[in-house]
């Protein structure tokens, strides 16, 4: 259970979260990241705090080895179930970059509130947090029942199915994104292939045209559900907000999206996030490619194609394409060189994109609502394009 109250003036938000968590392994610790307090978050105003932790009427001995890290020490053995309960307050910065920010007469809010860092393969996730414009958040699938009390005169966009005035139900995602303003909202059905309510909210303060924003969400979503499979849940919403301009940000079932003359390519970017980030998760701290260079791949496949600069060069060119962050926080010109677009060079050197696209489309129905590791995309490539895995490691691609 999520509670988010948005304050009247938008600079703070505070909340609660319930979590009731059964680890398929045995565990002296519950590890919870505050994203808020990333680095680059912090400097441009972010800041989540949050109170004492509870369980069975008890308060949890906690620690905090760092601004995002909160460990709460609760012994499960495999397949015990403990509920906490956590209070938090979050201060919400003005015109940022990042995922959480206030705009003219409204609010974006994405890795906003405490999350489990649970991988059933891996036991906790505790990667530092990425110093540069991007992700680090790896989180299992779970249930969300959200309540949003949002300021009068404010609509509130959540991801999941509204239930109820100021309720959403959210199945099966990794993450809520949440937003308040004066939206003017259009929606339409998209077949992929069973019909999914696709939103289009636009903020009035922004200057994108609805119904075309919604053609193109609506086109996305069905046309990538033929190359990877059923999308799989029961809404697809698209948030604009004033203030993120040629940029998007990627939540299950949500994501918002900059007015910019890039719309389309950045719908469908956002977009193929649904199936590699929102289905197949990633450690996006260890492994930023597995999901951003398939994101990117899968908006060429419906026609964008790369910049001009990044096609015409040469493969010897992206050698990194597989490295985590702690390498790209210090070679933050190469990010988006080698793992987006690189990521598709590598691909496109394995052959035809017919094969690939099987591949994948494979690589999802097998992890779909797993954390997968770069093995699971290797092999469900070595089975459709023998010797895929060997070829891949030029491009510093490896298990």
């Amino acid at each position: 259970m999520l509670d988010v109250r948005i304050a009247n003036d938008l600079k703070t938000v505070e909340g609660d979260v319930t979590v009731r968590f059964t680890p398929n392994r045995p565990t002296s610790r519950l590890v919870f990241r505050l994203w808020p307090n990333g680095p680059l978050q912090r400097r441009e105003g972010s800041q989540l705090v949050v109170g004492d932790a509870t369980a069975g009427g008890k308060t949890l001995p906690a620690a905090r080895p760092d601004p995002t890290t909160l460990v709460l020490h609760a012994t499960l053995g495999a397949g015990q179930t403990i509920t906490v309960h956590l209070p938090w307050k979050l201060t919400v910065p003005l015109e940022a970059r990042d995922r959480i920010s206030r705009f003219t007469s409204g609010i974006r809010l994405g890795s906003f509130f405490p999350v489990l860092a649970w991988d059933p393969r891996r036991g906790w996730v505790t990667d530092p947090p990425a110093r540069i414009l991007s992700e680090s958040s790896t989180t299992p699938t779970a249930d969300f029942d959200v309540h949003v009390e949002a300021p009068h005169g404010m609509q509130a966009i959540v991801s999941g199915t509204q239930v109820a005035p100021g309720r959403w139900h959210a199945h099966a995602v990794r993450d809520v994104g949440v937003a308040a303003a004066r939206f003017a909202v259009v929606t339409a059905i998209a077949h992929a292939p069973r019909p999914v309510t696709v939103r289009v909210a636009v903020a009035r303060s922004a200057s994108v045209r609805g119904p075309a924003a919604l053609r193109m969400a609506t086109s996305a979503l069905r046309r990538l559900s033929r190359l990877y499979g059923p999308y799989r849940w029961a809404t697809y919403t698209v948030v604009v907000p004033p203030d993120l301009h040629s940029a998007g940000i990627e939540y299950p079932t949500l994501t918002f999206i900059g007015a910019s003359p890039i719309l389309r390519l950045i719908v469908d970017h956002e977009t193929a996030h649904q199936w590699f980030y929102s289905l197949v998760g990633n450690d996006q701290a260890r492994d930023p490619w597995l999901d951003e260079a398939l994101a990117t791949w899968g908006e060429v496949q419906l026609g964008a194609g790369l910049p001009g600069s990044i096609a015409s060069e040469p493969a010897a060119d992206f050698r990194h394409v597989g490295a985590s962050m702690s390498y790209w926080n210090t070679h933050e010109l190469g990010y988006f060189h080698d793992v987006y677009g690189g990521g598709v060079v590598a691909l496109a050197s394995l052959g035809p994109a017919v094969k690939v696209n099987c591949a994948l489309r494979r690589y999802a129905a097998r992890n779909a609502y797993r954390i997968a590791q770069p093995g699971d995309l290797l092999e469900a490539l070595e089975r459709i394009i023998p010797g895929a895995e060997r070829r891949l490691r030029r491009f510093g691609i490896h298990r």
